[in-house]
């Protein structure tokens, strides 16, 4: 007992040293990145409140209005008609994104102040601009935010005036100042509309600076709040009935926003960014701050203290849990109790408006006590490995896993198992060793197996076999052939960028090919009664290195079976991105298969739709699949498949005679 309370102890004690490093560490801002960006993807899309109403200052309404391109030279009587026209309509209180700091055309400028001056419930907007304070020895020693405010003919014309400042993160923008400290305390543009709009009712939000930084809660992607351009706005108010519907008792919110972002400067990186860049504009930004006031679903977060302490909680439950269980079920039950966490988090995010941690308790935490907990177990089995290392010591590495050991316990002639191979091949090793002397050859496939292998056995496979620079590796499937397979792939990226996104100086990497499937396989001793080798041989391995030889033709270096892609049970960031290539009969196979590139990200939209299209036009169409394919070049110029189906079209174009079938791609070489 005394050596388990010791062992339990130290388990505990490194489990709650690193974890307390990594809360006080920059790996926390994780939070506000990638684990925010996992809130929102659980959370999805939700409903803004329909009081708040967005008026877009965009290049179709310019073109509609016969103006400028450039909405802050559009003349100022036209906004006088528009708050004319909100104010009869009903609008209970206007805002305006734009900031209005220079005198303009004097009649314009008249028109707009009397404007908002009948209205009497127009909010401007303020700029603040931080200027630096030089020392004596001319450095900045300190910053003063100073205030740009509107007009004074329209200041005074309005409501009130203020800024709306939002903090820069590197992840982008997630929260906005309501006061902001540096100016006074001064009311936000978004707090001073909440106040009118719910004042002399219950809800009305208190001036007091009470939480001066707010997190944004935000409802979706750029147009979610309720956007009517400008020039059909105008439309709208001059229509009783319909302006009515649009804009009585509504806040109303005017600024800059496009769809078409290379037209929009006032744009900001959020969590609802898209892969193709388009970000949310500043007043969609400012509207959704408004609507969080309105409707009380602003982010809400526990303390730094509150957060620090649950999340050491956390990690001393889970080293427990390894103290106490074998390893499957330790293994199992710290996926799940992960999982639980994400999705409790979740849950408190989009029901409670409680934005809890989850990087570091639902995925840190379960990784860090399971890497703990494994040591912990596997020293227990020292016993166990030495029992095994003779079996072991020519087919894998003296590490082989507590999962080999017991699949193997019992069974001397081996087993059938299932399992995922992946087939590795050095490019170009034939002339690689021909300019080099043997004993150079040893050492450089030395220093490149010293990384590869290890990259093998951190994502759970096994390293089976190498014949020159070719490697066999095993991942056993228990019963989660997901895992197993989500492992192999993120293990074969892994390998793609320590080899293949190499510095040229880097000794350790040689160009590689992968190929990746997934089936039963045997698993025992191979050879004769002088020479036996622990081996994984069956079908299984040999299309995994048909699959690999195929990297070549088709220009990629990663590819995988159809079956590796189904079992993986949905993309993970660790696994990539699956981009299917087509159907195959590859180089000494009887029965076809569906390919697929394993990458680091997706193509863009575009070009994935573009691909798609030529590969099914590619047997009826080939001219149209041509210049479909070359379409996708001007996208993705070095992209293989493209190459490869382009090169296939045009045979077919000129006539030369291609071994394809109608149901696939014919591959004759290996």
């Amino acid at each position: 007992m005394p050596r388990l309370n010791k062992t339990l102890s130290g388990l505990l004690l490194a489990s709650l040293l690193t974890m307390a490093a990594l809360m006080l560490s920059p790996v926390r801002n994780l939070e506000q990145g990638a684990g925010l960006d996992l809130l929102y993807t659980l959370r999805g899309t939700r409903q803004p409140p329909a009081e708040v109403v967005i008026i877009t200052l965009d290049s179709g309404s310019a073109r509609a209005l016969g103006q400028s391109e450039r909405p802050e030279r559009w003349p100022r009587h036209l906004h006088a008609r528009l708050v004319e026209g909100l104010a009869a309509r009903g609008a209970r209180v206007i805002g305006f994104d734009i900031l209005f700091e220079r005198a303009r055309e004097a009649d314009s400028d008249r028109a707009l102040a009397t404007a908002l001056q009948q209205a009497g419930n127009v909010v401007l907007m303020e700029g603040v601009t931080r200027e630096g304070v030089p020392g004596p020895d001319g450095k900045v020693v300190a910053h003063v935010d100073r205030i740009t405010r509107p007009l004074p003919l329209l200041a005074n014309a309005a409501w009130a005036s203020g800024p709306f400042l939002m903090p820069k993160t590197p992840e982008g923008v997630i929260e906005f100042w309501g006061f902001v400290p540096s100016i006074g305390d001064h009311p936000s543009l978004p707090m001073l509309m909440a106040q009118l709009m719910t004042a002399g009712s219950p809800a009305a939000i208190s001036p007091a600076p009470d939480i001066r930084r707010r997190p944004l809660n935000l409802y979706g992607p750029l147009g979610t709040l309720d956007t009517i351009p400008y020039a059909r706005a105008l439309e709208l108010i001059d229509d009783p009935v319909a302006g009515d519907a649009a804009f009585r008792g509504k806040a109303v919110l005017i600024g800059f926003s496009e769809f078409n972002q290379s037209r929009q400067a006032d744009i900001f990186h959020t969590p609802y960014s898209t892969a193709d860049g388009l970000d949310l504009s500043g007043v969609e930004l400012c509207g959704t701050a408004v609507a969080n006031l309105l409707d009380g679903t602003g982010l809400r977060q526990p303390g730094e203290a509150v957060q620090i302490l649950t999340a050491l909680a956390w990690t001393a439950a889970l080293a427990l849990l390894w103290h106490l269980a074998r390893t499957g079920p330790a293994l199992a039950l710290s996926v799940l109790l992960g999982a639980a966490w994400v999705a409790g988090a979740a849950w408190s995010f989009g029901t409670l408006n409680l934005w809890l941690p989850v990087i570091l308790p639902g995925i840190a935490a379960p990784l860090l006590t399971g890497a703990l907990g494994l040591g912990l177990h596997l020293r227990a089995n020292r016993r166990r490995e030495r029992m095994l290392e003779k079996a072991l010591e020519l087919g894998l590495s003296r590490q082989g896993s507590e999962k080999l050991a017991t699949l193997l316990a019992g069974h001397a002639e081996g087993r059938s198992v299932h399992g995922v191979c992946l087939c590795s091949d050095i490019e170009a090793y034939t002339s690689l060793s021909e300019r080099m002397s043997p004993a150079s050859t040893r050492e450089t496939l030395n220093r490149y197996f010293s990384v590869f292998i290890p990259v093998i056995e951190a994502h759970g496979g096994h390293v089976m076999d190498i014949v020159g620079d070719s490697a066999m590796c095993l991942w056993l499937i228990d019963n989660n052939p997901a895992s197993a397979c989500r492992q192999a792939r993120a293990a074969a990226l892994e390998l793609h960028r320590r080899m293949n996104e190499a510095p040229l100086d880097d000794d350790t990497a040689l160009p590689t090919r992968f190929g990746l499937h997934v089936g039963p396989v045997f698993l025992g001793d191979v050879g004769s009664a002088g020479h036996r080798e622990l081996r994984v041989v069956g079908d299984i391995v040999n299309t995994a290195s048909r699959i690999q030889g195929a990297n070549k033709p088709l220009g990629t270096r990663i590819l995988a079976s159809a079956e590796i892609c189904q079992a993986t049970g949905g993309e993970a960031p660790e696994a990539g991105q699956a981009r299917p290539l087509g159907r195959f009969l590859l180089a000494g196979k009887q029965s076809t298969l569906d390919l697929y590139e394993i990458r680091h990200r997706p193509m863009p939209p575009d070009a994935t739709q573009l691909f798609e299209a030529a590969r099914s036009e590619l047997p009826s169409t080939p001219g149209t699949a041509r210049d479909r394919l070359k379409e996708v070049l001007t996208y993705c110029p070095g992209d293989g498949p493209s190459r490869f189906y382009l090169q296939r079209a045009l045979d077919r174009l000129t006539g030369e005679n291609l071994p394809d079938r109608a149901d696939c791609i014919v591959l004759d070489t290996k």
